[in-house]
């Protein structure tokens, strides 16, 4: 086993290798950063502009402002949007001083009264501004999922676009940084306002932020990132102003571009774009004395559908070196292999849900342990904390006394590599990675040192950070059933902007800027291997050039609709053992020492086997994934775990959640009798389960057809024998009618379906209507009305109901195609709007 590691982990240090010579990092003359990572297997770029900068550089008495900044941004510059800015200019200065008279102001008339005059202002600059037009530029030259996000120490700006469009993304891109105009500030306040309202309905928002208020009292990191509801209703434009002015700066940004390019070609380019951004000094960052654990502190709130309880620890930021090691005690408590010493708790029905995480910032570090107590189903009760608190660091405990075991620490070492590798695949990935070298101002070398570090990691230095870092004072957070206090930010008293039509004379240049040639790459649907193993038992199979890693789907031709139990089922068996003796924890650890996981999951058509695991060891991870179908052990407080979490699922969650509410109800129009809400199955059946029939449901699936799907290394014949003789497949299957379509309500006019949610800060508006039977020549059609429609930031509904009206702040429609031909599409619009808006 070792052997085998040490084998693994020098060919993922060699791919790494291989991974850090296509990257590039430099620095232009004005101090930014330079980030390029080729991928020739992927089709495009991924580009974004990272500032290390977020909520927590912000003032303390103007909260808010970096993601009011983040959606500001996307408004244009004295060039990107600008229609006429010499007689859009005082207007933008005269609402940067209003606003600062209505900072100042404590008299409710008169900022009533400058509220008004701001809207008057706004919608005078709104005939020389187009908000719009740097989204319109970027679908223009091909890009999608623009976005961009604000955490607490970055603020990230991103977009897909075609290679051959490289040269206009950049000037794009950096143009967005020169001289931006924040345009729109009113009405975009009240799309953050919307956000803020949204947040409101969701209870993890609130349990999260009693969590960091308590986890990091006294410095920014304990503040949501949105801000604090009396900084958004009071902003000052001039301090968003001066925030940017001061942050987004050369020497504090970096440029990432990851994907199918050359970084020769790119480099000019990028020093042409991004090299006229001017250079500044940063202002010094504020520090924060650490908050005091002093007594081991308890804190207690009535926010949830469950109970919860959270331990925090004072651990380190990113860049320190016991960071990762705090991971890997992390890991070695809870993981995705579900070896950790609180997943067998989990397993062995001990609690509902354990798991342990690091959180680790910039400037602070936490190491967190949170637990759902368990529920006695037949008692409708939950455990006790202190009962909860007593298993649960009974597992802490065993790693500071290093009784851990060496199959565990392997575990951990195999699944982190893995995790490592196939996340660096992807271009998210890959970007990611880069991102946090700079956000946490870590060297160059840390991408290839990580997986040495890894393999280094001792029972030795377990016990040292588990010692120091889990044996001092910490804080304990309890959640208890209830519902959270709500703070409704009111819609101000604004006419909607109308921005005028037309374009910049920046936005005609643009369009005249050269491009690449496209040369179109195709899929090659010809390399997909198939074969039919038995009557009903279909392989496909592909090659996966890029790692020593196997994925495969088992997917059985029946789900939920026809087998309900299933649904119960599958959850027992991420949990189950294998019959005569072996417990669910013996078979992680086989599952482990193998590289290898194994999850069950299941749709209202499918049941899914999925493994992923290292290829070399196939025939053995194969022959153990067909003892765990054929015999599954399952055990009485496993069985109540699952029956519990469903019936805490119904009985709290749902009766309590307005998303579940609208969800139910929009369900219930669609199908009535047949929603899945209503034809499932009764409390009391689920109640009534047993350990037989559940084990006996995944036997009788796996009888209906089997389609395989295999991604892999070694040849199809090789795969195709191996499955063969070492899966539980055989001949005299059962036919499968998967996919099922369930026929939708028609209506003959407009009907509304209404639901009175009491406290509910939000609206939550469906908009449905069956489409015509679809035909496979039809799909270009649909999917090209529904980016028209619905397709982000530059699609219709958005720009008439967000950005133009600030009506909401998620809007949406776009048409759903049925599985199978000659079955009616569908589309459905949503809007989330606050409820005086809804009509």
């Amino acid at each position: 086993m070792k052997q085998r590691l040490v084998l693994l982990v020098c060919a993922l240090i060699t791919l790494q290798g291989v991974w850090a010579d296509a990257i590039t990092t430099y620095k232009l003359t004005n101090g930014l950063t330079i980030y390029l990572w080729e991928d020739h297997n992927q089709p495009d770029v991924f580009g974004s502009v990272v500032v290390r900068a977020g909520a927590v550089d912000e003032p303390l008495t103007n909260t808010g402002l970096a993601h009011y900044l983040e959606h500001l941004m996307f408004k244009g510059t004295q060039t990107i949007g600008a229609l006429d800015w010499e007689k859009e200019k005082p207007l933008y200065e005269e609402i940067i001083a209003l606003y600062e008279r209505y900072y100042a102001s404590t008299d409710p008339a008169e900022q009533a009264s400058l509220e008004t005059a701001i809207n008057e202002r706004s919608l005078e600059a709104a005939k020389y501004g187009q908000t719009n037009e740097f989204s319109n530029l970027t679908q223009r030259l091909g890009g999608q999922d623009l976005n961009a996000g604000t955490g607490y120490d970055q603020t990230m700006y991103f977009s897909r676009f075609p290679t051959f469009e490289m040269q206009k993304w950049l000037e794009l891109n950096a143009e967005r940084f020169v001289n931006p105009v924040f345009r729109a500030f009113q009405a975009e306040m009240e799309n953050v306002f919307e956000e803020y309202n949204m947040y409101q309905d969701d209870n993890s928002e609130h349990i999260q932020n009693f969590v960091f208020q308590h986890l990091y009292k006294g410095h920014p990191y304990e503040r949501n990132i949105i801000g604090d509801p009396a900084h958004l209703k009071k902003p000052r434009l001039q301090a968003l102003i001066d925030y940017y002015q001061s942050w987004y700066v050369p020497n504090n940004m970096a440029l990432i571009l990851v994907g199918n390019f050359e970084s020769g070609k790119a480099k000019s380019m990028i020093r042409k774009a991004f090299g006229r951004l001017e250079n500044k000094p940063l202002p010094p960052r504020l520090a924060f004395p650490d908050t005091d654990f002093t007594g081991n502190p308890r804190y207690k709130a009535k926010l949830g559908y469950q109970p919860s309880v959270t331990w925090g620890y004072k651990a380190v930021p990113v860049a320190s070196e016991d960071a990762l090691l705090l991971e890997f005690c992390a890991s070695l408590l809870s993981n995705g292999m579900n070896t950790g010493l609180l997943d067998k708790l989990t397993m062995d029905g001990d609690v509902m849900y354990a798991a342990a995480s690091m959180d680790a910032r910039r400037d602070r570090g936490r190491f967190l342990i949170q637990a759902v107590p368990y529920y006695d189903a037949g008692q409708r009760l939950y455990e006790s904390d202190k009962a909860t608190e007593k298993v649960v660091m009974q597992a802490v405990d065993k790693l500071k006394s290093g009784d851990v075991d060496e199959w565990l620490i392997a575990s951990v070492k195999n699944n982190l590599l893995r995790q490592r590798q196939l996340f660096l695949e992807s271009p998210q990935g890959k970007f990611s990675t880069l991102a946090e070298l700079f956000i946490f101002q870590l060297p160059a070398s840390y991408l290839v040192s990580v997986p040495e570090r890894i393999l280094a990691v001792t029972k030795a230095d377990i016990q040292r950070v588990a010692n120091q870092y889990l044996a001092g004072d910490h804080v304990t957070i309890t959640i208890e059933e209830g519902t959270p206090k709500k703070e409704k930010l009111k819609k101000p008293a604004i006419k909607p902007l109308d921005p005028p039509e037309g374009s910049s004379v920046y936005a005609e240049a643009f369009k005249q800027l050269p491009a690449d040639t496209l040369i179109p790459v195709y899929c090659g649907f010809d390399e997909v291997n198939k074969a039919t193993l038995y009557e009903g038992v279909t392989l496909h199979h592909t090659n996966n050039p890029l790692n020593p890693f196997f994925s495969m789907t088992l997917r059985y031709g029946v789900g939920t609709t026809n087998m309900p139990k299933l649904a119960y089922a599958a959850a027992m068996m991420n949990a189950a053992g294998i019959m005569p003796s072996e417990d669910p924890q013996s078979v992680r650890r086989q599952l482990s020492e193998l590289n290898a996981s194994c999850t069950f999951s299941v749709t209202d058509d499918y049941l899914n086997i999925n493994v992923v695991g290292d290829e070399a060891k196939l025939t053995e991870i194969c022959n153990l994934v067909s003892r765990l179908i054929l015999l599954p052990r399952i055990d009485d407080k496993q069985l109540n775990r699952v029956v519990g979490s469903a019936l805490s699922q119904r009985l709290m969650v749902e009766r309590k959640s307005s998303d579940y509410l609208a969800d139910a109800l929009l369900n219930y129009t669609l199908y009535k009798d047949k929603s899945d809400y209503i034809d499932r199955m009764k409390l009391m059946d689920i109640y009534h389960l047993k350990q037989a029939e559940l084990a006996g449901e995944i036997v009788r699936a796996t009888n209906y057809e089997l389609d395989i799907h295999y991604a892999g290394q070694a040849p199809f014949e090789a795969i195709r024998e191996t499955l063969k003789a070492n899966l539980p497949i055989k001949e005299g299957v059962v036919k499968s009618e998967s996919p099922l379509v369930k026929e939708r309500e028609t209506y003959t006019e407009r009907t509304i379906v209404f639901l009175p949610i009491d406290d509910s800060q939000q609206a939550q508006l469906y908009f449905y209507f069956n489409g015509e039977p679809y035909t496979k020549a039809e799909a270009v059609a649909y999917k090209a009305f529904s980016e028209y429609f619905g397709g982000g930031f530059t699609g219709l509904v958005m720009q008439e109901v967000r950005e133009k009206r600030s009506m909401a702040y998620t809007a949406s429609g776009s048409f759903s195609l049925p599985p199978l031909p000659g079955k009616k599409a569908l589309f459905l619009g949503y809007i989330g709007t606050q409820p005086d808006k809804a009509a």
